[in-house]
């Protein structure tokens, strides 16, 4: 598994520097729609070291900082899933969200129960829900030719062995 050495990230607030660890899976769900509300502020605050005060608005300085830093560390790793803008068929288009996909595709992938993916770190769980969606795209000739489309759009050099 990858192991980027990261168990904690350093913040800087208005009352100085704090470490805090890098948070679940189920923790992150929360952070992720986070809307301003002490709830989550509180729940962040708790994962600091014990005697470290905070303020309502270093409470909420925390969360944003946070987020933001976890979203810049998956894009510098490289861990977001790949993504292909393709065509879409208003004909096949469900009406209805299916919100545990992404668990139930890196739960099988990890042979790990789906109740246990929220108890993982989110940085592994960002890695494994990656090389599952790459895995299952795989197995098939459209899957394959979305990954290399993928692929192709993140890319921002020419080919060098490219002729003309």
């Amino acid at each position: 598994m990858l192991n980027l050495g990261l168990k904690s990230i350093n913040i800087q607030l208005m009352c100085g520097r704090v470490d805090v660890p890098v948070c679940t899976k189920a923790v992150w769900d929360m952070l992720k729609t986070y809307d301003g509300s002490d709830k989550a502020a509180c729940i962040m605050s708790g994962m600091l070291q014990v005697g470290v005060p905070l303020d309502i608005c270093d409470k909420k300085l925390l969360v944003a900082v946070y987020t933001e830093s976890l979203k810049h560390i998956r894009e510098q790793t490289g861990l977001e899933v790949p993504y292909y803008p393709g065509k879409t068929n208003n004909d096949d288009e469900v009406k209805y969200t299916a919100y545990t996909v992404s668990d139930k595709l890196v739960a099988d992938y990890a042979n790990m129960s789906i109740y246990d993916i929220d108890k993982i770190s989110i940085l592994d769980y960002w890695l494994l829900e990656r090389d599952a969606f790459i895995a299952a795209l795989s197995k098939t000739k459209e899957g394959r030719e979305y990954l290399n489309n993928a692929y192709r759009i993140k890319q921002t050099e020419a080919d060098e062995d490219l002729e003309l």
